[in-house]
């Protein structure tokens, strides 16, 4: 076996110094490979010389391209140690060195040994030709055809190895990125999964901007690559997310790295463009776990962040964003079998009139029925809220409470919310509801929940002044739990207001009634009537009155009922 390059000593004009094509010749005939040579002699394609090597048998070509099988063209004779020896050697290339690059050029020189059509249909070659056919020209022919067509091979494997890269490298730090991440973990077992959430990096971002914060993720990159150790591999993975996968799931010598890594960024600055950055980090580790581990450690992050930033948090199933997410799902679930099947009802709390000692209005509250026990909105209005279901329930509540107060000349009141507001055909809605059922509009009193400034909502002002319009009462429920202040009141000219039953429940505290005392004032100066939540007990009816407060409402008036209350003055 030898390796050798065909140059003429004359030619000094010319030297071709890019390596040239490796070309392999299998044959068990000596003089074959002497007129191979000869034939292909200082003959260039695509300005490239050719090297050729020599073996004998397909036993002696298996031995050498187990160590390298980086050849362009091999030419293997059929007919060697067996009758079939260079076509097993072929499908020895293709099946076993998973060799697809390579081109191949069979000779034989026993015609109708291996049938022409049968070998090309079977076998992935670039040409079949009988000894005697392959004369000089004829074989510089083929041969210059299949190394033109390993070029073409290999330029196309190098675009798609630069793509390839580009897919699995993060732009920014050159770290592995997620798509390559989750490649890697196919063939991974018993690994420990480390997230490591860069704690507070938006506020940089929006600090300093985004130059200052690439230079820091890049300095972050820097420092955990220094810190990685054998066993381990780290990628980038998201805006502010890198992972340490470990081989070894040993948790004493996973809490060492962390602990490590912790204090490597608790005594590290960075400084750009003279601001000093301090780096922390919110970690999530996921052990003996195979499946959903970037779920489990984003749970774990949230998990960890429900106390502060800066913390570790080993994922289990008992944590509370785990069973937070179990209990939604199950609510979800409740929820819309409930509507479904018709089972949210209005039940009715009299709002009472402590200058009349008349009940004039009910606040309308759902309720959810199941089988035997009657449900609380606490326990299924924030997933509702969270999954787009509140608006289907204001809906129901408004059809269902229209129906029993067509029966009277009571007011009555539901609750809306920002979801609500949000419908461009809300207001339509309402009035269509009331029409129907033959309702004043003046006897609605629309109650928005303070759980958020209407300003940022779309459409909330178009809508209440739509709802104003057709008559309908707006009142502010909950005031003085959350944002709202009394310019938003005058802004959305309001009627009526529900103060905040954490006010009226602890009236005998002196800071809660000197609170209550200034919405009085200012409500009775602006026009604006006022209703007492949480009225729970006489002495705090009595108060409610000394302070001139117009309505009460609690559970000292009257629980709420599937039914509205026969007698007109519960307190009698």
């Amino acid at each position: 076996m030898e390796d050798f390059l065909f140059q003429d000593e004359e030619e000094t004009s010319t030297v071709i110094t890019q390596k040239p094509w490796k070309i392999l010749i299998v044959d068990d005939d000596h003089g074959v490979h002497d007129i191979t040579r000869l034939a292909l002699k200082n003959l260039t394609i695509q300005n490239k010389l050719m090297s050729f090597t020599s073996v004998y048998s397909a036993k002696e070509a298996r031995e050498l391209l187990e160590h390298d099988d980086s050849f362009a063209v091999a030419l293997i004779d059929v007919v060697m140690e067996t009758a079939h020896a260079g076509l097993e050697l072929t499908q020895y290339i293709r099946e076993e060195l998973l060799n697809p690059h390579m081109r191949i050029i069979i000779r034989t020189g026993q015609s109708g040994q291996a049938p022409e059509k049968y070998v090309i249909d079977h076998y992935d070659i670039n040409d079949y030709k009988e000894k005697t056919e392959l004369n000089a020209d004829k074989l510089y022919g083929s041969v210059k055809l299949a190394i033109n067509n390993y070029a073409d091979i290999q330029k196309s494997n190098t675009q798609k190895e630069a793509l390839y890269q580009k897919i699995i490298l993060h732009p920014l730090t050159n770290l592995y990125n997620r798509h390559k991440l989750q490649d890697d973990l196919l063939d991974m077992q018993d690994i420990t999964f480390i997230l490591l959430n860069v704690d507070r990096f938006s506020h940089i971002n929006d600090l300093y901007g985004y130059e200052q914060g690439n230079y820091i993720l890049k300095e972050i990159a820097y420092v955990l690559k220094l810190l990685e150790k054998k066993g381990n591999k780290l990628y980038h993975i998201g805006v502010d997310e890198f992972v340490l996968i470990r081989e070894d799931s040993n948790q004493q010598s996973t809490q060492d790295l962390i602990s490590s890594i912790q204090k490597k960024f608790l005594n590290s600055s960075f400084t750009h463009d003279d601001i000093d950055f301090n780096i922390t980090f919110t970690i999530a580790v996921v052990q003996d776990e195979t499946e959903g581990l970037f779920n489990k450690a984003d749970l774990s992050i949230k998990e960890a962040r429900l106390i502060s930033s800066n913390r570790i948090q080993f994922y289990h199933q008992n944590m509370k964003v785990q069973l937070d997410i179990q209990n939604n799902v199950k609510w979800f679930k409740e929820i819309k079998h409930a509507i479904k099947e018709d089972r949210l009802v209005p039940y009715f709390q009299a709002i009472y009139n402590n200058r009349t000692k008349k009940i004039e209005k009910y606040e309308c509250l759902v309720r959810m029925l199941k089988e035997d026990e009657v449900i609380s909105p606490f326990a299924f209005l924030t997933v509702a809220e969270e999954t787009g279901l509140l608006s289907d329930i204001t809906h129901i509540m408004l059809e269902k409470s229209a129906k029993v107060f067509s029966q009277n000349e009571l007011y009555f009141s539901i609750n809306i919310t920002t979801h609500d507001l949000q419908d461009e055909g809300f207001s339509s809605f309402v009035e269509g509801v009331l029409k129907k059922h033959n309702i004043k509009p003046s006897r609605l009193i629309l109650e928005i929940l303070e759980n958020n400034s209407l300003d940022s909502i779309p459409n909330s002002r178009k809508n209440i002044s739509q709802l104003q319009e057709i008559g309908c009462s707006i009142a502010l429920d909950d005031f003085g739990a959350k944002c709202q202040n009394f310019a938003n009141i005058l802004n959305l000219q309001l009627n009526s207001i529900k103060i905040d039953g954490y006010f009226i429940k602890n009236l005998k505290d002196e800071m809660s009634r000197k609170m209550v005392d200034s919405i009085v004032y200012f409500a009775n100066n602006v026009g604006i009537s006022l209703v007492a939540e949480f009225v729970c007990d006489k002495e705090i009816f009595d108060i409610v009155n000394e302070l001139g407060i117009e309505y009460s409402q609690g559970y000292y008036i009257s629980e709420p009922k599937p039914d509205l209350l026969l007698e007109e003055n519960p307190l009698s």
